[in-house]
């Protein structure tokens, strides 16, 4: 019987010192669910929040890399706007004869288009910023800066078209149909270019075109007029009308389709349209300091989020060691005691056996 005791002990040792080892060498008080079922469980949620929180901090940081960039952007075409306000004061001045306001008018519209250039090129990852949807509008895009799929996970972040047209540095050209296709009304995508599709005509009427207050009107149609007739003749009609000299029209083959490209030009022909783009470039100028304020706030928001984050995955790795790691100190002091009730069991399973070898004695002859 304390053979057998003691044979029961070394095991139940064993095994406690098999499971110190364990955990020492993994460092892990949780290696497996039946150490302890529910602190799997937690550690496992506090893993999945730690992963997101973590790759929510490299979201952010890569957000304000994007936003920055923008940013950058619009310092240069804020130096751009400066010069083409400059040149503009610079014609306001009556010192200035037809020629020399010829000659700044120039370097206005390469100004004008180095901007549309710097829209169009600025990216982000391949990601266009400053470009909007199709030269208009603005581009929104969705920062994810947490670990969760709710609203306040995400920071929205919407950047303007800088195209001169957005600014209004330049004109848009503004096309309204009339007669069969009464009410339809096209507005350029970015200053130079529209483009309407003709119906064929529904009944006999006066069909015509307005383009930025100029309007051609053709005579009576019938509804044998095809789209295809009446756009060409529209076509040919914008074409010579001198008022419309920075415009010209085409019309693609056997369709409807009317494309208007419009010229950008910058008036400084007189004072009083130098005065005009004055104020122009003030409300363009005005419109990007906006839209930079916009930027470098959300750029600065995005700071007190990744140092948010980072105290936060901080604490959730703190709160995951607290339930799944190994207490070296506790552990090392349960193998200590372990290595002796072991060397003692075994010490106490050979003292049960030798004891009984009186037994045998007693049967000896």
């Amino acid at each position: 019987t304390g053979a057998l005791m003691a044979q029961a002990a070394a095991s139940s040792v064993n095994k406690e010192m098999e499971l110190s080892m364990e955990r020492l060498s993994t460092g892990k008080r949780i290696n497996g669910a039946s150490d302890d079922a529910a602190g799997v469980a937690i550690a496992s949620r506090l893993t999945a929040e730690i992963k997101g929180t973590n790759q929510a901090i490299r979201n952010a940081m890569d957000g304000q890399a994007l936003i920055d960039t923008a940013e950058g952007a619009h310092n240069e075409i804020t130096n751009i706007l400066q010069r083409m306000r400059e040149i503009a004061v610079q014609a306001a001045n009556d010192t200035n004869d037809t020629s020399d306001r010829k000659n700044l008018g120039v370097e206005m519209t390469q100004l004008s288009t180095e901007i549309d250039r710097i829209a169009a090129v600025t990216s982000w990852a391949g990601k266009s910023l400053l470009n909007g949807t199709s030269g208009t509008g603005s581009t929104s895009f969705n920062i994810h800066v947490g670990s969760g799929t709710g609203a306040a996970d995400t920071i929205a972040q919407s950047i303007s078209s800088m195209r001169s047209a957005s600014l209004s540095v330049a004109g848009d050209t503004t096309v309204a149909l009339t007669g069969a296709a009464t009410g339809a009304t096209v507005a350029s995508s970015d200053s130079l270019e529209a483009s309407v599709t003709i119906a064929t005509a529904a009944t006999s009427a006066d069909y015509g075109v307005t383009i930025d207050g100029v309007a051609i009107t053709l005579g009576s149609i019938t509804t044998a007029d095809t789209g295809t007739a009446l756009a060409a003749l529209l076509v040919t009609e914008i074409n010579n009308n001198a008022a419309l000299d920075n415009i010209t029209a085409s019309v693609a083959a056997n369709s409807g389709k009317i494309t208007f490209v419009k010229a950008e030009t910058h008036d400084l022909s007189t004072t009083t349209a130098a005065a005009t783009m004055i104020t122009t470039l003030d409300t363009a100028i005005s419109t990007v300091n906006t839209q930079r304020a916009k930027l470098g706030s959300t750029s600065n928001r995005l700071d007190n989020v990744v140092s948010n984050l980072t105290n936060i995955s901080s604490n959730l790795q703190a709160g995951r060691g607290r339930i799944e790691d190994a207490d070296f100190a506790a552990e090392t002091t349960s193998l200590a005691k372990s290595q002796i009730l072991q060397q003692a069991s075994t010490a106490m399973l050979a003292q049960a056996n030798a004891s009984k070898q009186n037994v045998l004695s007693l049967l000896q002859g």
